[in-house]
């Protein structure tokens, strides 16, 4: 086990103490040694059980991390969080996706009059399209296509795969965000044009990739229609109502995505509308209120059975103090395969950052690289490398609870590999040389990896509401640890720069490698 040292002793020389004391510990001796320590790290919420017993922690060691959260100075920033305050302070927005589930505490306010207006208008629309009454070329529309990227993208389709058992009415959803031509020919395979309706996620309306894929998909729509008509297949979430009408979309079909929603958090929004249509209004009302209830538990449970406060406290411990680089997340259900790429984005774009909100360098590294897959496929692939490799990676197991006691065998047996695989990571294996000394160190594991688990009762829209919300106010709690503020993204916006200038030809202030491949590729400039 590495702790990381640093200079002006952060993290906390108490913290880096607590460490040192647990490093030699066995997890299961901790377990054993105070009968109390299981409850400390057992909480449940809304149809959600994290169990973190198999965490290198003890009961002061967690005392001490949530100390420092407090001197940290997370009251006041969960405060300003709550009621529409300024934590977005390098663009000096507050961060209110929570309104959109009314777990802002903003009520009478123009934000809250909007969410309610947005609301009405989605719900309304959205029976329309699935009663058949919206009917753009004379048809009931049969299929439903997003076209977004970033969290425009991976919020809805994470949450329409998720589920997906919830659309047994409605008109089926696909999702393009590449701008490889092949996403949306892919998306429009076999459908009926004038039964065809897409919906164009862009806060700005100026996205490349969003813009370039609409732009091809009108004219597709064009190719087959009529340009006069191609523009009533296409709706908007976006705040950039006058650029959405200059496309060619209604000015009645351009939902409000307000520029205090940040991308990653705008699946509430009417970024979610492709979700309204194809699950249902009432589904996608069961969603929000999950991570409702889930926003109130933030608000008001004691620190130590606060899920997303002890889930923070677990992961920062792992990466700000016991230097783990990077978290996998085990996702045990088919349903939940996109999990992890979702997670990736919210918590790296949220956290990946090397400066404090008050543009000093960050003493501590930032939040850790996220990846993962879907069980038991990822067990037949990454699974040895968390098992022998040399670096250690804690792991999130996720599972459905039910599964445990299922009447199918194949959920039976899912539910016990995801099991078994954190007990093989604790325990691991230790072989006796016997006549083989060679291959017993070889069919030997270290253990002593530490892993949790996430338990839903069930996949139901509440549930999974309450756990994309349950990350969201994680990754906040961290970043209050951290010092960085998680609701920017300047990276991004570099990537946005650099890639313009290679369009436009302007090549002066690139790297010789660059400007070589550039070269050799034969690109030519817009």
């Amino acid at each position: 086990m590495t702790v990381i040292e640093l200079e002006n002793n952060v993290p906390p020389q108490a913290l880096i103490a607590h460490a040192r004391r647990l490093a030699g510990a066995r997890i299961r001796e901790l377990m054993t040694l105070d009968p109390e320590r299981a409850d400390a790290l057992l909480i449940s919420h809304a149809g959600i059980e994290l169990d973190a017993s198999k965490q290198r922690l003890d009961r002061a060691s967690i005392a001490a991390l949530a100390a420092y959260l407090e001197s940290a100075g997370f009251d006041a920033r969960r405060e300003a969080l709550l009621t529409g305050g300024v934590v977005n302070t390098s663009e000096q927005r507050p961060a209110l996706h929570m309104a959109y589930r009314h777990g802002a505490q903003i009520q009478g306010s123009e934000a809250a009059d909007l969410v309610d207006r947005s609301q009405a208008q989605t719900r309304a629309f959205a029976l329309q399209v699935r009663s058949g009454q919206f009917k753009p070329a004379g048809k009931a529309v049969a299929r439903v296509v997003n076209i977004g990227i970033g969290g425009s993208d991976l919020g809805p389709r994470l949450v329409a795969d998720a589920l997906a058992g919830q659309a047994r009415t409605g008109p089926e959803l696909r999702f393009i965000a590449s701008l490889d031509p092949s996403d949306l020919e892919q998306a429009v395979a076999g459908a009926d044009p004038e039964s065809l309706l897409f919906i164009i996620a862009s806060k700005s309306f100026a996205t490349q990739e969003t813009l370039m894929t609409a732009q091809a998909a009108r004219a597709w729509m064009a190719g087959h229609v009529g340009a006069d008509r191609a523009g009533q297949h296409f709706i908007a979430a976006s705040a950039a109502r006058d650029k959405a009408v200059g496309f060619g979309i209604d000015p009645d079909h351009v939902f409000d995505f307000p520029d205090w929603v940040g991308g990653r958090y705008s699946v509430w929004s009417a970024v979610g509308l492709s979700l309204e249509i194809g699950l249902g209004p009432d589904a996608f009302a069961a969603f929000r209120d999950g991570a409702r209830s889930m926003d109130e538990h933030f608000a008001t449970a004691p620190m130590s059975r606060n899920l997303p406060v002890m889930k923070a406290l677990i992961d920062f411990w792992n990466r700000g103090v016991l230097g783990y680089s990077s978290r996998c997340v085990a996702a045990y259900s088919a349903r939940l395969g996109l999990l992890p790429g979702y997670l990736q984005q919210l918590e790296m774009e949220s956290l990946g950052k090397s400066v404090t909100a008050e543009g000093q360098a960050a003493p501590m590294p930032g939040g850790a690289l996220v990846w993962g897959g879907c069980g038991t496929e990822v067990q037949h692939s990454f699974f040895q490398w968390l098992h022998q490799g040399g670096d250690v990676t804690p792991v999130d197991f996720i599972g459905i609870a039910r599964h445990f006691a299922s009447a199918d065998p194949r959920e039976r047996v899912l539910a016990a590999n995801m099991a078994a695989q954190g007990a093989a990571l604790l325990d691991g294996r230790q072989l006796p040389p016997g006549d083989d000394a060679a291959l017993a160190a070889q069919k030997s594991m270290p253990g002593g990896r530490v892993s949790s688990v996430l338990l839903l009762d069930d996949l139901t829209p509440g549930i999974f509401g309450a756990l994309l919300a349950l990350h969201e106010h994680k990754v906040f709690v961290e970043s209050v640890l951290y010092g960085i503020n998680p609701f920017d993204q300047w990276g991004v916006e570099l990537g946005k720069v650099l890639t313009k200038g290679i369009l436009d030809g302007e090549l002066s202030g690139y790297d010789a490698s660059t400007r070589a491949m550039l070269a050799r590729t034969g690109f030519a400039p817009q």
